[in-house]
């Protein structure tokens, strides 16, 4: 017994793992065999866009704010409590050319121009005074100047008779002190009319200052009323009846909506594109554009036309300003200063190019055509990039197909396969 227990320790083992032996030997003689396969090669689903090769002229596409081509700064011309104010003297309110906006308390005003004019008028009859005493001066000159003359005619005859001992000498001297009064007389006329002269003459100034006054005074009393000068909206305001108001206070803002334009920027390139023809700067000016304004889910669509540019570089972008008119868009939705909108214009005419996707650039200058299944690279010079589409020219033949699918294992000889 004790034997067969030794020989069960160790023969069961021994015994056991020859049966594994035999079974892993058996399932080795037993396992299928598989044939090495070569890896089937990988197809790409792709995008493609047929080549067309023509003349190209893209659309220019700036972004600006719509600012009123006249905008005026409504201010008190004169002080004083406003009375009145127009029907349409709000926010937003439209106002037609001369409607009243408001109206300051005339009356100090009324009393001034009446003061002035009183002025006038007893300036103009001091001067009617002076006149009628120079005529009367000058009227007495002549008269005097008369009997001067006689009286030196009847001085020479008594001299005569003097001489020839008829009169006596006191009758001579009394005919020279008759002369030399009339001399006098004649002298002080003259001189009194040289005076009235002056007086009527210094009165004319005194007139001009005191016409200057009235209209003065009429200006500021037309002044108490200020009113449009231009079809427009009012924003701003900031008046109301009894409030007083000193010259130069802002009333409000009067913007022209009939004359709109849009400011907006043009880069160092897009300027050079537009300027670069034989015309250059000026050939800007007239050409024909479209401004977009998107409010809400809509797209509002107005015809502008480039108007001017300005007059100086953008030190920080190197760029440039342009101006747009803006004309009423279809739809009767008016534009407000101040939107932010799109301009639209044509851009440089580019011949014998191609427009693509902007994904179908790879390194800046290759593209890749399927041909037969397969990729290969040709190169291409980009001319113009607007906003998701390229213009290019290069390698390319008519109706061939680009691919426009971008993925990272692109590359020429690859196997694609088109939807």
């Amino acid at each position: 017994m004790i034997r067969n227990r030794k020989w069960l320790k160790w023969g069961a083992p021994v015994v056991v793992l020859g049966i594994a032996v035999l079974i892993a030997g058996v399932l080795q003689a037993t396992k299928p065999r598989l044939e090495p396969r070569a890896p089937a090669e990988r197809q790409w689903m792709v995008e493609v866009v047929d080549v067309v090769i023509a003349d190209q002229r893209p659309e220019l596409r700036a972004f600006g704010e719509v600012v009123a081509e006249r905008d005026a700064e409504m201010r008190a011309l004169v002080a004083g409590q406003v009375v009145e104010v127009g029907p349409a003297f709000n926010d937003g309110g439209v106002v037609r050319q001369g409607e009243l906006l408001v109206r300051i308390d005339p009356f100090e005003y009324e009393a001034r121009l009446d003061e002035a004019q009183a002025n006038l008028a007893e300036a103009n009859a001091l001067l009617t005074e002076y006149e009628a005493m120079l005529r009367s001066e000058q009227s007495t000159a002549t008269q005097n100047q008369v009997q001067f003359d006689l009286a030196q005619r009847e001085l020479d005859r008594r001299e005569t008779l003097f001489r020839e001992q008829i009169v006596s000498e006191k009758h001579v001297d009394d005919g020279a002190m008759a002369a030399s009064e009339r001399a006098r007389a004649y002298t002080q006329a003259e001189e009194n009319a040289a005076a009235y002269a002056a007086r009527a003459e210094r009165q004319l100034a005194v007139i001009k200052q005191a016409e200057v006054a009235v209209k003065r005074a009429r200006r500021d009393l037309d002044h108490t009323r200020l009113v449009a000068p231009f079809d427009g909206y009012l924003t701003g305001t900031s008046a109301a009846i009894g409030k007083r108001l000193t010259v130069n206070d802002r009333i409000a803002r009067l913007l022209d909506l009939d004359r709109l334009e849009v400011r907006f920027h043009l880069s160092d390139s897009e300027f050079g594109r537009l300027a670069g023809g034989k015309s250059g700067e000026n050939g800007m000016a007239g050409r024909d554009a479209y401004v977009l304004w998107r409010v809400g889910e809509r797209d509002l669509v107005y015809p502008a036309m480039i108007d001017r540019i300005g007059g100086e570089i953008d030190a920080a972008s190197g760029g440039i300003r342009a101006y747009a008119s803006v004309a009423s868009g279809a739809d009767g939705v008016p534009l407000r200063p101040g939107a932010f909108v799109e301009v639209v214009l044509a851009d440089q005419l580019l011949k014998g190019a191609v427009v693509l996707p902007e994904s179908a650039l790879h390194q800046g200058h290759t593209v890749y055509v399927e041909n037969g299944g397969r990729l290969e690279a040709r190169a291409v010079k980009m001319l113009l990039r607007a906003g998701a589409e390229i213009f290019v020219r290069g390698d390319l033949a008519t109706a061939e197909r680009v691919v426009v699918t971008r993925f990272a294992e692109i590359g020429p000889g690859l196997m694609v396969r088109t939807e």
